[in-house]
């Protein structure tokens, strides 16, 4: 990876860092004052209508973290050492070409860096609203601000999604 690469590379990469301390201050936070059992799936309306142990979900969100680990760092790493025939890409032969090639991961890697970043503060957002809900009395979601979560978590993905299919997509001339 080029000096420049590694530079870009760093901002997601500390942005994502950044992202799991805030996660584990929250978590820490609210740990001790979370019921024995958590209201953790809301239907519709907001209601309460799936429950796990404090420690099952806790024990989900260090899952959803190591989730977010490997699609930051482990898939780019995975697809680095996969052969050419077993990307799929669009120009695949000219974006894979041995001079292309580490241009190419590295551009992946920083890519895959910000989705993680991006999925990461959905699902942080996601458990203040699990935290504020087990809070309150009856047990309710607010469901305005997780479809507000959603959908901009939503537009992120769309958005990403067509820039890197449109970045792989051209070849310069």
């Amino acid at each position: 990876m080029r000096a420049r690469e590694r530079r870009k590379a760093r901002v997601p990469q500390a942005v994502f860092a950044l992202l799991v301390f805030l996660g584990f201050l929250q978590a820490r936070n609210f740990a001790n004052t979370m019921p024995g059992v958590m209201a953790t799936h809301f239907g519709a309306s907001g209601s309460a209508n799936g429950w796990q142990t404090k420690g099952q979900f806790f024990f989900i969100e260090i899952v959803m973290l190591g989730v977010s680990l490997l699609i930051a760092f482990g898939i780019p790493a995975i697809v680095a050492a996969a052969p050419p025939s077993l990307v799929s890409l669009p120009n695949k032969d000219f974006w894979l070409a041995p001079i292309r090639r580490d241009h190419t991961i590295a551009i992946f890697r920083i890519q895959m860096a910000w989705f993680a970043c991006a999925l990461l503060t959905f699902l942080i957002v996601v458990n203040q609203l699990v935290f504020n809900a087990n809070q309150s009395v009856p047990r309710h979601l607010n469901g305005a601000q997780f479809t507000m979560a959603l959908v901009a978590f939503l537009c992120f993905v769309a958005i990403w999604t067509i820039r890197l299919i449109g970045y792989f997509s051209k070849t310069p001339s």
